[in-house]
């Protein structure tokens, strides 16, 4: 018997990228991690529909839960929006973003910078950033057209969030999508480093 007190903790999340930047793998391996996490059982990730044209702007949608989750409309509004590539950020996708939640954007700016360029309106919204582009260059961690890989460094800031899943979680999902190789050890530390150099700001 349930709680009478429990309250069911569902999170909403879009993922933003573009074509071929693996944003439906990024919404996968987070799934994966919240399950790993033992916090979140029930998990739904799937792309937006239609085809993912590469270089085309994409999305990406999950869910994770401690309760069954029963719908599996396209987020309209989410808890958390990530953007992993700041080319396809604007007004349009800080819409997306539910008031109390927050924007994880990969970019060189601080959060303050990006306040002050968009319009967040009077909505309590946390700004986190990171510049996961400059940390796949850094380590080497490109695709085979020599293009940054960022899907996977994300999960270190997530793991900074107040999402409960930690970067151990985040590495044990990495390593069961792509299995133990010098790759995934390359991707595993490209998430601790995000972790360790995102910065968080309130939107006051």
């Amino acid at each position: 018997m349930l709680d009478a007190f429990h309250v069911t903790q569902m999170i909403e999340i879009i993922i933003y990228g573009r074509g071929g930047m693996g944003a439906v793998t990024a919404g996968k391996i987070l799934a994966e991690a919240a399950i790993l996490s033992n916090n979140y059982p029930e998990v739904s990730a799937f792309p937006s529909f239609g085809t993912e044209r590469r270089g085309a702007p994409v999305m990406a949608f999950c869910r994770i839960s401690d309760e069954p989750i029963w719908t599996r409309a396209q987020i309209q509004q989410a808890d958390y929006v990530i953007v992993l590539d700041e080319t396809v950020f604007g007004n349009h996708v800080i819409d997306r973003i539910k008031t109390g939640g927050a924007l994880i954007l990969n970019t060189w700016k601080c959060p303050e910078d990006v306040r002050n360029m968009y319009d967040f309106g009077d909505r309590k919204i946390t700004i986190v950033t990171a510049d996961l582009t400059q940390i796949a260059f850094d380590l080497k961690l490109l695709n085979r057209e020599n293009q940054p890989i960022v899907n996977t460094s994300v999960l270190g800031v997530i793991a900074k969030s107040s999402i409960k899943i930690t970067l151990d979680d985040a590495k044990n999902a990495i390593e069961n999508k792509f299995g133990k190789s010098t790759k995934t050890d390359l991707n595993v530390k490209a998430a601790n480093m995000a972790a360790e150099q995102a910065l968080v700001e309130e939107v006051k």
